[in-house]
């Protein structure tokens, strides 16, 4: 009996040496890894690879390990084969943006909690379905076309067709697919954006119900015009009466130009020129006012965004006019907006972006824009065309750095939901459609001027 209480003692001894053994151990372990600086490891770094027995091949290729700054995933380097893989995501994403009830798109896509709302937008829809037009002139493909007569329907059906009322060809700003309700607001820029779209679907289509309808609305906007040439912002119906805004939006004037501009170039039809006129002399003499500077507007202060509106609505208006003098403010202001690009290479969350745009969609409406500067750039035969280029392929890298990836998406509630998604900023993480779209009318369109190998590389 008292060897066998001895033999207990000397087991239970050595077991506690040996679990106390593994304790300290396991302590010691996660010590030292609490004392290495969080930014300078990645997850990857903390889980050993497998072992690759000789002989036999990897499961995977090997991969980098993620670098993250601020809860950002780092993209140091760009090639074609990266913004096409973006395009390709991009697209999807976008299908999956619409409402398969109604057709329509929505405006934003809550990325953290899986949620799109009720509200579909008339403006946002007309925006995806030109980005999808162009993703057609890139890729030719086929479902797109198969999608053209249910996203026209949506368009068509939130124009106002009322002789009665003020605002007869106008589009309602939203719709509410639940209530079945649409928003009483008509913003001057839905139509001009609507009008882009509708004459492309003419051109693709050849359906006059498209041009009609996009005649309707520039003669909406013609009424909105005051005698100064300004665009009033919007019409809105409130307490039984009619109210409009009065204040000048640059960004509203300058797609209600593009739109004028475009509708005149498409009918030849004397008003829309006329209109278009009176817009451009009116910014051009602000441009003047401003000492040949940024310019500004009502609602915004001195930004990058509305004055690369400024320059695609003088750039369309160009086309029409032909005066060399809207032609030089084209390049003058192009070149000032990108002086303003961030281009230390080592501030790596900020290099390529425009200064004074905080927001994927303005940095991509300003690539947008700078794509077209460089191609009207090589028409005009110019020498300084690639500045333009360099600055776009810089604008990429950045909105690529802050697009949905499987590295950036795994903390979300749907991450293949969310895949090829562009959210708005490092600190502000849904989706907003136009982000997406902006990025995407860039990609397509400078393609084809890109040279193989890295395009962007940026040192760690």
């Amino acid at each position: 009996m008292n060897k066998s209480f001895l033999y207990f003692n000397i087991f239970l001894a050595a077991f506690l040496i040996a679990f106390s053994l593994v304790i300290y151990n396991g302590f010691f372990t996660f010590n030292q890894i609490d004392k290495i600086k969080a930014s300078e490891v990645s997850y990857r770094d903390l889980v050993k690879e497998p072992k690759e027995i000789p002989g036999e091949p990897s499961e995977e290729p090997k991969q980098d390990s993620l670098e993250m700054i601020n809860d950002v995933v780092i993209i140091r380097q760009v090639d074609k084969a990266l913004i096409a893989e973006k395009i390709s995501q991009g697209k999807e994403f976008l299908y999956r943006m619409e409402d398969p009830r109604e057709h329509g798109f929505y405006k934003r896509y809550e990325a953290e909690w899986d949620y799109l709302g009720e509200e579909l937008h008339a403006v946002y829809s007309a925006s995806i379905i030109y980005t999808f037009l162009y993703i057609y002139d890139y890729d030719q493909d086929p479902k797109i076309l198969n999608h053209l007569s249910d996203w026209g329907d949506f368009l068509l059906f939130m124009q106002n067709k009322d002789e009665s009322v003020p605002v007869y060809g106008a589009f309602n700003y939203s719709y509410n697919w639940y209530k079945k309700e649409k928003e009483q607001r008509y913003v001057v820029g839905t139509a001009g954006l609507s009008i882009f779209t509708l004459l492309r679907l003419h051109e693709i289509t050849g359906e006059e119900r498209y041009l009609e309808s996009a005649k309707l609305a520039g003669d909406w906007i013609l009424t909105m015009q005051r005698e100064d040439g300004v665009i009033k912002p919007y019409a809105r119906y409130s307490e039984d009466k009619w109210l409009s805004g009065n204040k000048e939006s640059l960004l509203y004037n300058g797609q209600c130009l593009s739109a004028l501009s475009k509708l005149y170039a498409h009918t030849k039809i004397e008003k829309y020129y006329n209109g278009a006129e009176k817009i451009a002399k009116h910014f051009a003499q602000k441009y003047e006012d401003a000492g040949r500077q940024y310019v500004v507007g009502e609602y915004r202060t001195k930004n990058p965004i509305s004055n690369s509106w400024i320059v695609m609505s003088l750039m369309d208006f160009y086309k029409v006019n032909k005066d060399d003098y809207y032609k030089d403010i084209v390049f003058e202001l192009s070149s000032q907006v990108i002086t303003n690009q961030f281009k230390d290479p080592e501030d790596v969350l900020n290099y390529g972006r425009i200064g004074g745009a905080y927001s994927t969609s303005g940095n991509g409406w300003i690539s947008e824009v700078m794509t077209d500067t460089y191609t009207f750039c090589l028409e005009e035969k110019r020498t300084d065309c690639e500045k333009y280029k360099q600055a776009v392929v810089n604008i990429i890298r950045w909105i690529i750095q802050y697009t949905y990836s499987e590295d950036n998406s795994s903390s979300l509630k749907n991450p293949e939901k969310a895949l090829g998604g562009v959210y708005w900023n490092k600190e502000t993480k849904y989706i907003r459609t136009d982000s997406v779209c902006h990025a995407l009318n860039g990609y397509t369109r400078i393609m084809k001027y890109l040279n193989e190998g890295i395009l962007v590389l940026t040192p760690r």
